[in-house]
């Protein structure tokens, strides 16, 4: 039994790993093609376009994967990634590329989740490690279109995501449901449905306080670096605490200890990436809650979390406060109650 669990084990490390690079080659590819392409008089418009289609669809190729259609998004998303790379090289409209991207980006996204949910019998590390890839993958990205990086250039990481999607699909073959009975971090006490609502609607403030974490210290390209470094690696140590503290210590350490840093980090750098570090692991907590209530339904529990992200970064775009001690006050009230929240809808740690 012990010999099959460290297999099991060594299986959803190798998923987690693989989906790591995908999702970094994605973001490369994506954030390339809308840094570089995307006339900055209406990026407002098409950034609301992309996080529409990029994020919101995601629960339906989620659920498709759920119900057990036979198509690998992985493979489908990469072949529209290129060709909305080449779609960009050829100088076609903005908008026909961005939905192809933003399509292609979605179906990778959710067979990378529904893939490294089935294959961790119940941790949610390998899947916060898939997700926290984006964070650095947006950043280079945007680097190389800064650099002016021609589109041929992108071609290579895009076409590098094909080994790791084939070899993930390998690596975590199993389709069952016994092993997504594993997920026990819920509060059971809380209806599914509530507690369904209350973890994307943490999500979404997660979202929105990303805009507002006050960083007038971020003025050069090396700090930004920095801090698309740190919210990646608070994503994958959200996963890894969560599987090793319990949910509810890593939640409490990601929205009460992360506070004091981000609001007395605004001009400490250091001070505040390490607030952004600990923020960023509510994304793990906020997976591993959805998972564990929706226990037949991994893809759809990562797509609820992708329409969180919509609802919060659409909120940006209406209503953002432009006075300092206003938005400290936002970013106070928001993250006192995602704590409140997820100190009732976690599961509570049996003492040894």
């Amino acid at each position: 039994m012990r010999g099959r669990g460290s297999a099991g084990d060594r299986a959803a490390a190798r998923a987690g790993w693989l989906y790591f690079a995908v999702h970094f080659l994605v973001e490369v590819v994506t954030f390339y093609v809308l840094t570089a392409y995307v006339p900055e008089h209406t990026a407002w418009r098409l950034a609301l376009l992309f996080d529409f289609f990029a994020f919101v669809p995601q629960g339906i190729y989620g659920y498709l994967r759920d119900a057990g259609i036979r198509v690998n998004f992985g493979v489908l998303g990469f072949c529209l990634l290129t060709a909305a790379l080449g779609m960009a090289w050829a100088g076609l409209g903005a908008v026909p590329v961005i939905l192809v991207l933003t399509i292609g980006n979605g179906m990778v996204h959710a067979e990378g989740a529904e893939t490294t949910l089935r294959a961790s019998a119940g941790k949610i590390a390998p899947a916060a490690l898939f997700v926290s890839g984006g964070s650095f993958g947006l950043i280079t990205g945007k680097l190389l279109a800064w650099g002016g990086a021609p589109a041929w250039l992108v071609l290579l990481p895009d076409l590098l995501m094909l080994p790791p999607v084939l070899l993930a699909a390998k690596a975590a073959p199993v389709r069952g449901e016994a092993e997504l009975r594993g997920y026990t971090f819920r509060n059971a006490a809380v209806p599914a449905a509530a507690l369904v609502f209350a973890a994307a609607f943490v999500v979404a403030v997660r979202a929105y306080m990303g805009y507002g974490i006050p960083t007038s210290w971020n003025k050069t390209t090396a700090q930004t670096v920095a801090l698309f470094c740190f919210m990646g690696l608070g994503k994958a140590l959200g996963g890894v605490l969560t599987d090793k503290l319990g949910i509810r210590g890593t939640a409490l350490i990601s929205t009460l200890g992360a506070l004091p840093f981000l609001l007395l980090g605004d001009r400490l750098m250091l001070v505040s990436l390490f607030g952004v570090l600990l923020f960023s692991m509510t994304m793990a907590v906020t997976l591993a809650l959805l998972a564990s209530a929706l226990p037949r339904l991994p893809g759809v529990a990562f797509g609820l979390t992708t329409v969180g992200l919509f609802v919060g970064t659409f909120a940006v775009a209406f209503w953002r406060p432009a006075v300092f001690a206003e938005n400290c006050a936002v970013v106070a009230a928001l993250t006192l109650l995602s704590a409140v929240i997820l100190l009732f809808i976690c599961k509570k740690e049996e003492k040894k």
